[in-house]
């Protein structure tokens, strides 16, 4: 499919979304208030301004999931179901966090018509640009270059397809064998676009391109003014790639684990603004549970630092409050034999050296708090794999090194576990490769959900 067409039909498609999104936060605030003077009410103009902050989020990483092909009833309702919830989510968690207290109708109402009038647009429009690009476009014809056998798999790829119409698709087959077969390939194209028509040419190739016959086709090509795709085969197991031109250089860049810089900068933002207000909020907590350590354990730091793996293999510091006796790490390896966990990590369920306070911060997960300082500092973030200890990453297998991809997090799905003490090891690193490949703000922002549930449920270690 050209790349024309996709562009514009996101544009009509996330176009339908904007509209609904606006003509039903308007008519929830007038549903609610019988008025219409919204610029003039400082926080739901301040919330709408955020909601389209976080919809246009959402653009970004939902409309790379479309199915440009045909955009069905089906999945428009899936869709927009998937955008209300998650601005359902973060309205109430900002709501919740700042305390803005919006009114439950004007955001209940918001999103119902926000999924009614959003799907209804959607159908509408995608109609309206199915009756406009059967007009606009006719037949689309191919030139399609390669051996018999590449010529035999792009056919029968998404390649080709324009808009779900039948294609006119003429093949120039290359032979190896054949000295000329490139020049007979060359002169059969010049042919086609002289006395046919030709939309598009591809050219099926292996890496080991012969420069001077890529070069000549692209010559025609530009000639012509026709558009040229050289596709090469994907013989090395590459599942997401970007081509870019630096000067005399092609640069391919293979994309092994899929982040958009729009997710990593606002889920930064995220970081540093959760952080920072949770950190001046629990600062009284910060206080007391210092003097209850000292009581407990006068003979030892408040806080337990130690050296973790983070971000692509970066050693950091992490802080915990000190749970445990001190000089706690000279024991470890006597009591490596009673470890509970397979594979390089370290854990116990009664564990000796925990104190009594010790014992209550970890229950109810308040021996974490200070890691929003290396949240705060870039080392770590709200969601993401549990950071291990150096020695336990390097004990690591290789394929349980993509954990550290990412940054590591206070929380993640190990971490939101009901029974996450009696999780194995393996399991436990499936876990972070799900979060790893699946990652977004829904899930992130589910996962802190989930957190706070374990916390009030005191579901601790």
């Amino acid at each position: 499919m050209p790349d024309e067409v996709k562009i514009w039909r996101k544009v009509l498609y996330n176009l339908a979304g904007f509209i609904a999104l606006t003509l039903a936060y308007f008519a929830a605030y007038r549903f609610r208030f019988n008025k219409v003077d919204f610029f003039n009410e400082k926080l739901y103009f301040l919330t709408y301004g955020l909601i389209i902050l976080f919809w246009f989020i959402l653009v970004l990483k939902v409309s790379k999931e479309l199915n440009l092909k045909k955009i069905g009833v089906k999945e428009i309702v899936l869709n927009t179901l998937k955008r209300s919830i998650a601005i359902f989510i973060y309205v109430s968690c900002i709501d919740f966090i700042a305390k803005l207290g919006l009114s439950r109708i004007v955001i209940g109402t918001f999103i119902l018509i926000y999924f009614l009038v959003g799907v209804a647009l959607k159908i509408v429009l995608t109609k309206i640009e199915d009756i406009l690009f059967k007009s606009l476009i006719r037949d689309y014809y191919f030139v399609v270059i390669g051996t018999n056998e590449a010529i035999k798999l792009i056919k029968n790829s998404n390649l080709l397809n324009f808009y779900n119409k039948k294609n006119k698709i003429t093949t120039i087959e290359l032979n190896s064998k054949n000295e000329n077969s490139c020049s007979y390939a060359i002169e059969n194209l010049c042919r086609l676009i002289k006395y046919s028509v030709v939309d598009e040419v591809i050219l099926l190739s292996e890496f080991n391109l012969n420069n001077e016959f890529l070069k000549k086709i692209i010559e025609i090509c530009k000639i012509s003014g026709r558009k040229l795709r050289v596709v090469y085969k994907n013989d090395i197991g590459v599942e997401k790639a970007q081509l870019s031109v630096d000067g005399n250089n092609i640069v391919f860049e293979f994309k092994t684990v899929e982040t958009s810089f729009a997710y990593v900068f606002v889920k930064r933002v995220l970081d540093i603004l959760i952080s920072l207000v949770a950190l001046v909020l629990t600062a009284p907590l910060f206080l007391l549970i210092a003097i209850l350590i000292k009581i407990d354990s006068p003979g030892g730091p408040v806080f337990f630092v130690q050296e973790r793996v983070g971000l692509n293999g970066r050693r950091f510091k992490l802080i915990k409050f000190r749970t445990m006796i001190p000089d706690a790490d000279k024991m470890k390896d006597q009591l490596m034999k009673y470890n509970e966990m397979d594979g390089p990590v370290f854990k116990i369920t009664n564990d000796p050296r925990i104190t009594r306070v010790g014992k209550i911060l970890r229950k109810l997960n308040l021996d974490e708090l200070p890691q929003l300082i290396n949240v705060l500092k870039g080392e770590m973030s709200l969601v993401g794999p549990r950071p291990l200890e150096t020695k336990e990453a390097l004990g690591c297998e290789f394929e349980h090194h993509i954990r550290h991809s990412v940054k590591p997090g206070l929380t993640c799905i190990w971490q939101t576990t009901h029974n996450r003490n009696d999780v194995g090891y393996n399991e436990w690193m499936k876990m972070d490769y799900e979060y790893i490949t699946k990652k977004n703000l829904l899930l992130d922002l589910y996962l802190i959900f989930k957190t706070f549930l374990a916390i009030i449920k005191l579901n601790g270690k």
